[in-house]
C-alpha cells in the first residue's frame, strides 16, 4: 500500500512542476504577397469603422481568427468581430493595412479594392494568424484537381513562427521534471530517478542554445511591438541561461559519471534556476496575453 501512495504522490508532483514551468513564446509570421486593400479607418471600442453593410466576418476568439482563411470578392466588405477577452488587431503581413486595436467586443471593417492573396496577424499575439483570399469577381476561380496523393515539402523556417515548438519551449518542462526527478531519487533512493534527470539535463543544455536564438530572431522581428521593459529583461535572461544551463550540464554529467547522488549545493543551485525560468515563462505570458 506503501508504494501505491508513492505513486499517487509522484504523479501529483510532476503535474504541478509541469503546469507551473509552461512558458509561452508568441513567434511572428513573415510578410507575404502584396495585396491593396482600402482600409475604412482605425478601430475604436465597441465602434465600427465603416458604415457599408459586411459581405463576410471573421470572429476572434479563442486567440484565433475563425475561420483561418477567408475568400471574398474584390469590392466586397469584410469585418472583424473581436468575442475575446483580450484586444487584438488586424494587421498585414506586408503592412498594408493595420486595424489597431480593436477592444473585446469592438469590430472594424474593411473594403477590399483589388484581388489578391495577403496574410495577417495580431500585432500583441503574433501567433494568431489568418490569411485572406480576394478573388477577382470577373473570372471565375480554378478548381485545383488531386492528381494523386503527396507529401507536403520540407523546408527550412522563414520565421519565429515556423520553428518546432520542441526547439523553444522544450526546456521549460526539461529542467523542472529533471529537478525534480533528482528529489524523488533522493527521496526513494532509486539510482534509476538520479540518471534519469542527468540525461534530462543535458537535453536541456542542448536546446537551449537554439531557444536562445529564436527569442532572439523573435525579437528582431516583433520587437517594436512589445512592451520594452520586459522584452530587455525577457531576452537577457533567456540568454544567461544558455551560459547556465551548459554549466549546469557539466556539473551534473560529473555526479552521473561518479555514480553519486546530487549534492544539497547543486539541488539549490538547479532550483534557483526553475524559477528563473518560470519567471522567464511569465514575461512571454505578460507580452503574449496582455501588457
Amino acid at each position: 500500500m506503501s508504494g501505491w501512495f508513492k505513486r499517487q504522490r509522484l504523479a501529483i508532483l510532476l503535474t504541478v512542476i509541469a503546469v507551473s514551468a509552461s512558458a509561452a513564446h508568441p513567434l511572428p509570421v513573415p510578410l507575404a504577397l502584396n495585396l491593396s486593400l482600402q482600409s475604412a479607418g482605425a478601430a475604436s471600442n465597441n465602434q465600427q469603422s465603416s458604415g457599408n453593410p459586411a459581405e463576410a466576418q471573421v470572429i476572434m476568439k479563442g486567440m484565433g481568427f475563425q475561420p483561418a482563411e477567408l475568400t471574398v470578392h474584390a469590392g466586397e466588405t469584410v469585418e472583424w468581430k473581436n468575442e475575446d477577452i483580450f484586444a487584438h488587431t488586424v494587421t498585414a503581413d506586408d503592412r498594408s493595412f493595420d486595424s489597431g486595436l480593436i477592444q473585446p467586443g469592438g469590430s472594424w471593417k474593411m473594403t477590399v479594392k483589388n484581388a489578391g492573396t495577403v496574410d495577417y496577424h495580431c500585432r500583441p499575439h503574433p501567433n494568431m494568424v489568418a490569411k485572406l483570399v480576394a478573388a477577382n469577381g470577373s473570372q471565375p476561380q480554378q478548381i485545383q484537381r488531386r492528381t494523386g496523393f503527396r507529401l507536403p515539402a520540407l523546408t527550412p523556417p522563414r520565421s519565429p513562427q515556423e520553428l518546432h515548438p520542441i526547439l523553444v519551449n522544450f526546456t521549460a518542462a526539461l529542467l523542472p521534471l529533471a529537478f525534480l526527478s533528482d528529489l524523488l531519487g533522493r527521496w526513494t533512493r532509486r539510482t534509476s530517478l538520479h540518471a534519469a534527470a542527468s540525461w534530462m539535463v543535458l537535453y536541456a543544455a542542448i536546446i537551449t542554445p537554439l531557444t536562445g536564438l529564436a527569442g532572439w530572431w523573435w525579437k528582431s522581428q516583433a520587437g517594436a511591438t512589445l512592451p520594452a521593459d520586459l522584452i530587455t529583461v525577457h531576452q537577457w535572461l533567456g540568454t544567461s541561461l544558455v551560459l547556465v544551463f551548459a554549466v549546469l550540464a557539466v556539473w551534473r554529467w560529473r555526479i552521473h559519471k561518479r555514480n553519486e547522488v546530487p549534492t544539497i549545493a547543486y539541488l539549490l543551485f538547479t532550483g534557483i534556476i526553475v524559477l528563473a525560468l518560470i519567471y522567464q515563462g511569465s514575461l512571454g505570458g505578460a507580452m503574449a496575453f496582455g501588457r
